[in-house]
Order: structure tokens, then C-alpha cells, then sequence
């Protein structure tokens, strides 16, 4: 049913696009997102659904173009009934960088991911976008800024911001200065909260992040805030961070961190009735990523509920850094980090940037802990963690702002079509 299902998506991609040679389509805004990214309710693509609705309530004209999945590292994720498939022009610019790689040399490198493909661009463009523009493309993880800006040179490129944004990531801000494929395409960069865009202004040298190229727009919350914790259920919910493209040696190392903590722990949370849920990141997979089993009573699983749902049934959050800290915190949830393994240390950017303020829930050592959880016992200490740890998070998650977002797609538009 699977390879059915995707035979379908690539047929129904090609005819799209096989069109496109023929006959103009015109459009005020394209989305350009991953099927990676359908994590809502009914694998709704959670992030870009309040700037649809706001097309729609404007009468803008849009389409929604859903990247393909070639590898199948995403086939747990539904494929969006709204979308056009992009695996056409997926499976053609694997072939071409094929090509030209093998023509210039490696020309096109992994490396040079960062500054585009202009040569698979210009021919794509030739034969299947002749006849297509549109004023506006919001795109998640970048995606395909190249081609877009190739198609439509006086168009406004977007990148929505799809996870943290700190100093050192590759996609936003590194050694003082952004990609080369932000700058040189002038990309406009849309953020979650004041914090993450501080984050871009401040450590920017090269002055190119500013107030006209980086909006706060926030992102629409699913679920409702009700009231902060007011004592520990002793109940934790654990954020696994096992995913395909990490390294076997680390995600051993990971995993036996996780063996020795809980096996260190297992008489005190056993004595204390404690239970811990352990939750798998969203790309986990069990046919390419190592497998983590306990037998403790006190241990569950939990992948199917939303993530939302399971933080309103435990009172902690614990990980090494995974950005559902974020999550735990807008509900008020304090987060414990372990800080024992290198390469998954909380320590620059949670704790030093963005300055993550219950510095006391951090592991060290196995025995931390339960020293830990002791202090979650004194109802004082806990509901000023959870106080603490919401408001922290009202810095870097705003609510999703209609009418900015609304003033800033006016203005492009406007401006596209006093231009052309």
C-alpha cells in the first residue's frame, strides 16, 4: 500500500508539472514544506497552517508544494491531501546534480549545500517554470531557495523558522555571520519569539539579519493554557533523541547514559513511585535507528500520543537537549537536563544562551537525580520552577500575530506587482 501510495504522489507530481510546460499558473504565495513537518492533528502541517488560513481569509491565491521523501526516512508521516507533490522535481534534481557533479568535477558537493545549486536551478526553470511565478514563497528548512529566487528574481523568498535558532547552527548564524545562501538570495527570516531574534541581530557581523529582514511573527500554539502545576505527580515524561543521520558510536554512548541513569535510579523510583514515559523523536524510526528497551515496571512508551497531550499528564520533562523543552515549558513543566555526554550537552545553548533558568535540575552525575526529584517534593521549589520555566519560554515562543504577518504578505505583494 505504501509503494502504491507513492507511485500515486509521482504521478500526480509529474502531471503538475508536465503541465507547467504549457500552461501559466500564477500565484500570490507558495509553501514549500517537507511531509517531515505534518506533525499536527490529522498530520496537518501544524506550523504553516495560520499563515494558509490567513491566505485564504485575504483571498490570496496559493499553492502548497510538499517535498518528497526519496530515501523513505519519513514514511511514518502522512502525505498532505492539500498539497501538490514535489517528488517529481525531487527525483530530477537528483539526477542533475548526478550529472553535473560528474561533469565539473564534484563542482556541487555536499559542501556547497550551503550556497545553492544554481546550475540544476537554471534548467529546471528552462523546462518547467517558464510559465510559473508567484510573489511570495515561505519555505520551511530553506527549502529549494535557489530554484525559487532563480524562477522569480524580484519575488520574496522566505524562511520560516522550523526549530531553535542559536549561535553555531549551520541554517541561521555561524562564526559570527549567516549562510551564503541567505544572503547572496537576500532572504527574509521570519521568527517564533524576541529571544531567537536577538539571537540573529546580536551575533550577526556582518550586519546582514536586521528589523527589515527579520520578523517576529510567532507560531500558532495547539493547545490552550489552563493553569501552572502546582505540585509534582511524580510522573516524567523523557524526550528521546534517536534519529537516522546520527552517529553510531554517540547514539551508543547515548543509550548506555540512558541504561546507567535509570539502573543507578531503579530502587528510588521504584520506593517512590515514580513513572517515566519515554517518548522517540519524531524521525525515529525502528528499520535504521538502534533500539532502546527497559524491562522496569516503572517505564513506558508512549509515540502515538501528541506530545502536547502527554505533557499534560506528567508534572517534569527530562532530556539531554531536545527542543521539547520548549514544549514543557509554555505549559509550565520544568525541564531536568543531563549534562553527560559531550556532543548532546545542554550546556552552550540552553543553559549559556538561552539562559535556561532552573539551573539546579541538572544531572552531572547519576546521583543527581534523585537530589533532584527530592527538591520536586517541596511544593515551593517545584511551583517556582514551573513559573520560572513558563515565563523563560514567553521570550522565544510569542502567539502566531496575524496582522503582522498579514501586513508584511500586503506589503510584498504590493511591491511584486508595482515592480512587474
Amino acid at each position: 500500500m505504501m509503494i502504491l501510495s507513492n507511485w500515486k504522489r509521482l504521478f500526480a507530481s509529474m502531471n503538475y508539472f508536465l503541465k507547467l510546460i504549457f500552461f501559466t499558473k500564477e500565484y500570490d504565495v507558495v509553501f514549500v514544506s517537507s511531509v517531515y513537518f505534518n506533525r499536527g492533528h490529522n498530520g496537518e502541517n501544524a506550523l504553516l497552517k495560520p499563515m494558509i488560513e490567513s491566505c485564504k481569509r485575504n483571498n490570496l491565491n496559493f499553492v502548497i508544494f510538499e517535498d518528497a521523501d526519496l530515501k523513505g526516512e519519513y514514511k511514518n508521516f502522512r502525505r498532505s491531501n492539500n498539497s501538490i507533490p514535489f517528488d517529481f522535481i525531487s527525483l530530477l534534481q537528483v539526477i542533475l546534480r548526478k550529472f553535473f557533479n560528474h561533469i565539473y568535477k564534484n563542482s556541487l558537493s555536499e559542501n556547497k549545500t550551503y550556497i545553492g545549486d544554481p546550475k540544476t536551478s537554471n534548467v529546471l526553470k528552462k523546462f518547467f517554470f517558464r510559465k510559473f511565478s508567484s510573489k511570495v514563497y515561505i519555505t520551511l528548512l530553506w527549502n529549494n531557495i535557489t530554484l525559487w529566487k532563480s524562477i522569480d528574481p524580484d519575488s520574496c523568498v522566505v524562511d520560516y523558522q522550523h526549530g531553535v535558532i542559536y549561535d553555531g547552527h549551520l541554517g541561521y548564524i555561524k562564526d559570527g555571520r549567516p549562510p551564503k545562501i541567505k544572503s547572496v538570495n537576500d532572504i527574509v527570516t521570519l521568527v517564533y519569539g524576541q529571544s531567537f531574534k536577538d539571537i540573529l541581530l546580536d551575533n550577526d557581523k556582518s550586519i546582514f539579519y536586521g528589523e527589515n529582514n527579520v520578523l517576529k511573527v510567532g507560531i500558532k500554539k495547539e493547545f490552550n493554557f489552563k493553569n501552572l502545576p502546582q505540585q509534582s505527580n511524580r510522573k516524567i515524561l523523557f524526550s528521546l533523541q534517536i534519529v537516522p543521520e546520527l552517529d553510531v558510536k554517540l547514539v551508543n554512548n547515548y543509550i548506555d547514559n540512558i541504561n546507567k541513569l535509570i539502573a543507578f535510579n531503579k530502587d528510588f523510583l521504584t520506593e517512590n513511585n515514580y513513572k517515566i514515559i519515554f517518548r522517540h523523536h519524531p524521525r525515529y524510526t525502528t528499520y535504521n535507528c538502534p533500539k532502546i528497551n527497559f524491562e522496569e515496571d516503572f517505564i513506558d512508551f508512549d509515540n502515538q500520543t501528541p506530545i502536547l497531550d502527554l505533557l499534560d499528564t506528567v508534572s517534569i520533562h527530562m532530556t539531554f537537549h531536545s527542543t521539547s523543552v520548549f514544549d514543557a515549558a509554555m505549559k509550565g513543566i520544568p525541564s531536568i537536563f543531563i549534562d553527560m555526554l559531550g556532543e548532546m550537552s545542554p550546556e552552550e545553548i540552553f543553559l549559556n544562551q538561552y539562559k535556561y533558568p532552573c539551573t539546579d535540575m541538572v544531572i552531572k552525575d547519576y546521583k543527581d537525580l534523585e537530589k533532584i526529584l527530592l527538591d520536586t517534593d517541596n511544593k515551593e521549589i517545584f511551583i517556582n520552577n514551573c513559573h520560572d520555566a513558563y515565563q523563560w519560554s514567553q521570550a522565544f515562543y510569542n502567539d502566531f500575530d496575524e496582522k503582522i504577518f498579514e501586513d508584511f504578505l500586503s506589503k510584498k505583494v504590493n511591491k511584486y506587482n508595482l515592480n512587474n
